[in-house]
């Protein structure tokens, strides 16, 4: 199985970026358990489910905290967002036709973490104020 694991690599040293991270990531954890352990089709839909709307809301977070700061790569990063729901939108079907391939969706959903956390978010956290309500902990 991939590593799925939090690491202080994934921070981008904005607390509640980084707290909604972790819990997008133990999602993405929780799936590949599942698709592990030869959860059934519905078990696996579920939690799909659960991830694309996790991811939404997240990015909806994200994107308000761009729109604050009237980041000029805002809508470039937004394409990035939607591109990803429209991936997991697509596995969602897929599972509803039983063409289940979860051990790439995990490897898919794992590179897109480590990659967009690392670059793209990376790009807007030391453009924003640090000051949350939210803390990361571990």
């Amino acid at each position: 199985m991939v590593d799925i694991n939090w690491q202080r690599k994934y921070e981008i040293g904005h607390p509640r970026i980084d707290f909604e991270h972790r819990i997008f990531l133990d999602l993405i954890e929780q799936f590949a358990r599942q698709a592990e352990s030869g959860a059934t089709a519905k078990r696996l839909l579920r939690t799909c489910a659960e991830l694309y709307k996790y991811a939404d809301f997240h990015f909806f977070s994200e994107e308000g905290l761009m729109e604050e700061i009237e980041w000029p790569e805002t809508a470039a990063h937004k394409a990035l967002h939607r591109d990803l729901l429209k991936q997991l939108h697509d596995y969602i079907d897929s599972v509803s036709v039983d063409q289940i391939r979860t051990s790439e969706m995990v490897a898919f959903l794992m590179q897109w973490f480590v990659s967009h956390t690392g670059s793209e978010d990376r790009k807007l956290a030391h453009l924003l104020p640090s000051a949350s309500p939210y803390k990361a902990t571990g």
